[in-house]
This record gives structure tokens, C-alpha cells and sequence, in this order.
């Protein structure tokens, strides 16, 4: 049985952009050197692009002793492991300084955490992650940008998609809008 990795991931990109794989981030090469220190960052910024259902959790938060200053009375550490919002169970709420702000005694979090664990993440995660690290690995390790470019636009079009998968996979949500109520809609 195959099993992703940050290599495997790594590799793919590197083949998107025409460059040669790598086999550990502690090679002694400039492209082991780049996959290394972009990994992580662009790792957590494809989860934050979108709602993946492989990194989603769920916690129930209590507010912390000391309050906001103004505007809330209550301040929610967020967990660790946080990366984005799906859902908080209250319509108002601002996310500030690893807390969420809101005027409630408990927060239901629904939110995608820092998945880093491949062999656990949906395929369309990890053709986005190879993607978005092509775009980033192009221009340093080929000297061109028009494969990064590829790789970009590839990328946007399959976030696109995975919204589509979501809308057939997940029942309608109510969204708010001001003064108009709520809304059923999918996202």
C-alpha cells in the first residue's frame, strides 16, 4: 500500500516543474535545502485556502479569565493546532491574537486544524499541496517561472473543484446575511 509523505509530495512537485526528486530534506542540495523550508508554510496556507474534511476537528471552548478591554465580553484561546474557522457557533465573533472574541460563555468550534500527517489527507490535498509547492520551488530550482505559473493556475482551478465536492458532500449550510436573515446555501 502506498503512503504519502512530505518526500512523496515534495517529488511530485519537483516533477510538475521538470526538476530531479529528492530522497530525505536532509540531503546536501540546494532543492533538499528549498523543499525543507518551504514545506511547512505552504503546507498550512493550502489548508487554510480551503475547508479540507481530512484536517477538520472540533472543540468546545471556554473563555479565559481575563476579558477584552472593549467590544466582547469574552476572550477563547484557540487550539494549537489551529489554522481556520469553519465554524463557531455564534453569528458574532472576531478572531484576534489566537483568540476568538465573542459576547457568549462557550464556543463550539468547528475548524481545520494543522494536519501534518500526508498518509491521512484526502488526494485533492495532496495534488493542491504538490501544486502550490511547484509554484513556490519553479523560479529557485529552474531558473523559469512559466511552470510555477502552470502550477499556480492549475492550483486555483483545483481548489474550484474541491468547493464543488464539498457542495455534493456536505448538506446545505445556513449562512447569515445582516438584516436579511438566513440564507441555505452550500460552500
Amino acid at each position: 500500500m502506498y503512503t504519502e509523505t512530505k518526500i512523496s509530495i515534495c517529488n511530485h512537485a519537483l516533477t510538475l516543474i521538470g526538476d530531479r526528486n529528492i530522497s530525505s530534506f536532509d540531503e546536501d542540495t540546494a532543492t533538499a535545502e528549498r523543499c525543507r523550508s518551504l514545506y511547512d508554510t505552504v503546507r498550512k496556507s493550502v489548508l487554510r485556502d480551503h475547508p479540507w474534511s481530512c484536517a477538520k476537528s472540533r472543540a468546545v471552548l471556554s473563555p479565559k479569565a481575563t476579558h477584552p478591554v472593549f467590544g466582547y465580553a469574552h476572550a477563547f484561546p484557540l487550539p494549537s493546532n489551529f489554522i481556520r474557522v469553519i465554524d463557531a457557533g455564534v453569528r458574532e465573533y472576531e478572531i484576534e491574537n489566537r483568540h476568538i472574541l465573542a459576547n457568549t460563555n462557550q464556543i463550539n468550534l468547528t475548524y481545520i486544524f494543522d494536519n501534518d500527517n500526508e498518509d491521512t489527507w484526502d488526494s485533492m490535498l495532496v495534488e493542491a499541496m504538490a501544486l502550490k509547492l511547484a509554484s513556490k520551488l519553479a523560479k529557485p530550482n529552474t531558473g523559469s517561472d512559466a511552470a510555477g505559473q502552470s502550477a499556480l493556475a492549475e492550483y486555483e482551478r483545483l481548489i474550484k473543484k474541491a468547493r464543488l465536492v464539498n457542495a455534493q458532500e456536505r448538506p446545505p449550510q445556513s449562512i447569515y446575511f445582516e438584516g436579511n436573515g438566513y440564507l441555505d446555501g452550500r460552500y
